[in-house]
């Protein structure tokens, strides 16, 4: 082979097109690169193979087939197939270009042939083609009259479904202007369109009528501008609808909108629709009337309250679910002026199986409102207290019982009779009486907790059920102590107007109080009303002003309570309270002061301890003058020992509760005190507790601040144990922090301890204060606080608290014996 026919041979082997040579037998005896590719393999297992061999047969026989026509011809042929290749999914469109192939005498012996790959052609062929089959259905299938017309309104081409639709015949449309086809009226709308088509490239919405020979018809005109072609003056399709049905049905709308919108507006019911995006679509004027015009407005722009505009999105977006909302809702309106309440259903309007927007309506039930409330308060409330009547006092009693047993909660029921209120009536009339019962029902109402329930039974029975009392040992004490506060309330004296001029008149009155516990075991309230009756009985079988339990174990506590109460009062006044003092020593062992620690003495149980009788001090406020006792005491002794050297450097250190510092005239009583009794106010020291500090810390700053100023110091007790706030900490003027006995205990054994120890005197030395320790019982303790730098202390390792005179001879003896030396830190 010559070099050129090399050059040539390998310039075919690299075309992009299959080339192949068939014998007459359809075996190949050339076949280049891309021939072979296309099947995916080397040329050595191509040549001599045929095309059954390397196709399926179905395509092996269309090949077979063309073969067989140029052979037989020996012209030849241009044919198109689908076979399969290599990389692409299913058949590809071929394009074969088939030559036969002559010997020298002229004989065919070969087949030549070129394979095109034209599919992506052949497939826009095919779109191109039913593109167009598309494209004509659908212009069949437009019912509108279609037309292209230039600037000048002639027309080029037309789409007429219906030839009666037109006032010329469409075959003599063509060249012809609109103003030559159309009346006057009409042409000069199509030709707004057009103008309007050619600014902006498009108008709808035009409409013109045409009186034709069936009667007149209305179109809406809708122009778009074609895109030009070269230099092509502009060119416009018009589309032009038979609206003639719309219009009669928009004035029939449009009538019957009429006749609603004057029922609507005349009715007294507020109607208002709005649309998906919450913008007023109609009102009627009860609704304008009521909250002014909202018409195309969204909520968030309608000048309302914030809070009602959160309300009604909150209710609109239920409405919008699909949920019919009824609400009764209280709000402004502007033709009343003032408050009233709207019955309000809001409900999603449906257009088939979507929600297209919501309709709204309100109406005025402020007066049914009244009407429905005052038959209510006549059938469950007392209509001279205003107080629930036996039938409301029935169900919540029956709740509180469902209630108190589901939750394991002691609830109590008590019934109060009042004592001799007959003889009231008799003496001064019923008018009276019934001034009595409404300001026992007052009376009722202050002294009971928030959630609580008064009810007047009838006559001069009253009932109160208090639930959420606790579990079943507090639960006695609870209802005891509410009970108690009754009675003490109902004795007050009452200013009541009596007689034909109402002149005022001073009653007292006393109650004789029955209580039943319930929530331990399962009880009817016809049961505990039973109960409580029988206890309300007993109490006046007691000699009246006094309360009686149902059960006699919980009558027990009760009436220990009762009785400790009452002793304590008498205590007072008999004198049976003393004071202890327990030393307070430096860190050479010396007594620079002491605490005084309050004693009761009693007659019959003897020493009584603090921890049994001041809770109930603090329950029934009698620790305000059991606290003024202790500082009158304790400013008389201070007195007594300024008088004598050996003694009056010491100081008192008096423990003051909360309830008698918050007391409003506790400064000017403490200043009153120590000019009567002559005490020096720098050697007395009130102890406060963290629990003083926490409810109105500036007005606690101010009394200290006005206290302090007399000369009197402030220690901080118990300090670590309550509230503890270094905020309001550096804010106190205190002299002192006190050192919890509970950390003391066991700050040698246990390491959190012995941490907060070291804190608070840290703590202590930095602001500059005094830090004492109490509880101090050994001399390890004590050496760990000197160590970490407490400087003063109390406890059971110096003495524990003793009276006066036991006092004052450990004082003597330490004078006498003083310590050998300080304790070492």
């Amino acid at each position: 082979m010559s070099d050129e026919n090399k050059q040539l041979r390998a310039a075919i082997d690299c075309m992009h097109t299959p080339i192949y040579i068939k014998d007459l037998d359809g075996r190949y005896l050339y076949a280049n690169d891309v021939a072979c590719a296309m099947r995916g393999l080397p040329r050595d297992q191509v040549i001599g193979k045929r095309d059954v061999d390397l196709f399926p047969p179905a395509a092996a026989d269309i090949i077979r087939s063309h073969d067989q026509q140029v052979i037989s011809s020996g012209q030849p042929a241009t044919l198109e197939a689908f076979l399969p290749s290599l990389g692409h999914e299913g058949v590809r469109c071929y394009l074969s270009f088939k030559q036969a192939l002559l010997d020298e005498a002229g004989q065919v012996n070969a087949v030549a042939g070129i394979a095109v790959d034209i599919d992506e052609r052949k497939r826009k062929e095919d779109e191109l083609e039913a593109l167009k089959n598309r494209f004509a259905a659908t212009l069949q299938a437009i019912p509108d009259l279609m037309f292209e017309v230039d600037l000048e309104g002639r027309y080029h081409a037309h789409h007429v479904p219906r030839e009666d639709w037109s006032l010329v015949a469409p075959s003599k449309l063509l060249g012809r202007s609109i103003r030559e086809v159309l009346p006057a009226p009409a042409a000069d709308i199509c030709y707004q369109a057009l103008q309007e088509a050619l600014e902006n490239g498009f108008s709808i919405g035009h409409q013109y009528r045409l009186d034709l020979e069936r009667g007149p018809e209305w179109f809406e005109l809708s122009v778009a501008q074609k895109t030009p072609v070269a230099d092509e003056p502009p060119r416009f399709i018009a589309l032009s609808r038979c609206i003639t049905r719309r219009k009669v049905a928009e004035q029939a709308l449009q009538e019957s909108e009429s006749m609603l919108r004057a029922i609507v507006d005349n009715t007294p019911v507020a109607y208002w629709a709005r649309d998906l995006d919450g913008r007023c679509i109609m009102e009627n004027a009860t609704a304008v009337q009521f909250v002014g015009s909202q018409l195309g407005k969204t909520l968030e722009e309608s000048g309302w309250q914030e809070d009602d505009v959160s309300v009604w999105l909150a209710q609109n977006r239920r409405a919008y679910a699909g949920e019919v909302v009824e609400v009764e809702y209280e709000s402004y309106s502007l033709r009343h002026g003032a408050l009233r309440v709207f019955h309000v259903v809001l409900s999603p309007i449906r257009a088939g199986d979507a929600i297209v927007g919501i309709v709204g309506f309100s109406q005025d039930i402020t007066e049914r409102k009244r009407h429905e409330q005052r038959i209510h308060q006549l059938a469950f409330f007392d209509p001279l207290t205003q107080l629930p009547n036996r039938r409301l006092m029935f169900d919540r009693l029956e709740h509180a019982l469902a209630t108190s047993t589901r939750h394991r909660r002691m609830g109590a029921l008590l019934m109060i009779d009042l004592d001799h209120f007959k003889e009231l009536n008799d003496t001064h009339g019923h008018t009276t009486g019934d001034g009595l019962l409404v300001e026992v029902a007052a009376r009722l109402g202050r002294s009971i907790r928030q959630g609580d329930t008064t009810a007047r039974l009838g006559g001069d029975e009253f009932v109160v059920i208090l639930e959420d009392l606790g579990g079943a040992q507090g639960s006695p004490v609870q209802a005891a102590a509410i009970a108690t506060k009754i009675r003490d309330a109902l004795n007050q004296p009452f200013q009541l107007a009596a007689g034909p001029q109402g002149e005022a008149i001073t009653y007292h009155c006393s109650a004789s109080i029955g209580v039943a516990l319930f929530g331990d075991v399962e009880t009817s309230a016809t049961e505990l009303l039973r109960r409580v009756d029988t206890a309300m009985y007993q109490a006046k079988a007691a000699g009246r002003n006094t309360l009686r339990f149902f059960d006699p174990a919980m009558q027990a506590a009760a009436s220990a309570r009762a009785a400790m109460n009452a002793d304590l009062h008498e205590a007072l006044g008999l004198g049976q309270f003393e004071l202890h003092y327990q030393v307070q020593m430096n860190e050479q062992r010396q007594p620079i002061g002491a605490e005084t620690l309050l004693r009761w003495r009693h007659p019959q149980q003897g020493m009584v301890s603090p921890a049994s009788f001041i809770a109930l001090a603090e329950d029934t406020g009698l620790i305000v003058p059991l606290g003024n006792w202790v500082l009158e005491t304790a400013c008389r002794q201070l007195a007594t020992w300024s008088k004598h050297p050996e003694l009056a450097q010491l100081s008192l250190a008096v423990n003051v509760s909360a309830r008698q510092f918050r007391q409003l005239n506790f400064t000017d009583q403490v200043q009153q005190l120590l000019v009567s009794t002559g005490a020096p106010a720098s050697k007395l020291k009130l102890e406060l507790t963290e629990s003083t500090l926490i409810e109105d810390a500036d007005a606690v700053v101010q009394r200290m601040e006005e206290l302090q100023a007399l000369g009197i110091r402030f220690s901080l007790d118990d300090f670590g144990t309550g509230y503890s706030s270094l905020a309001y900490l550096k804010r106190l003027p205190l002299a002192q922090l006190k050192i919890d006995q509970s950390f003391v205990r066991d700050l040698l054994t246990d390491h959190n301890d012995a941490a907060i120890v070291k804190t608070i005197i840290a703590l202590g030395n930095s602001l500059g204060l005094d830090v004492i320790a109490e509880g101090v019982e050994t001399e390890a303790q004590l050496a760990f606080l000197a160590e970490h730098g407490c400087r003063e202390y109390q406890g059971y390792l110096f003495s524990k608290p003793v009276p006066l005179a036991a006092f004052e001879h450990l004082l003597l003896a330490m004078s006498t014996h003083p310590p050998s030396q300080k304790i070492c830190h």
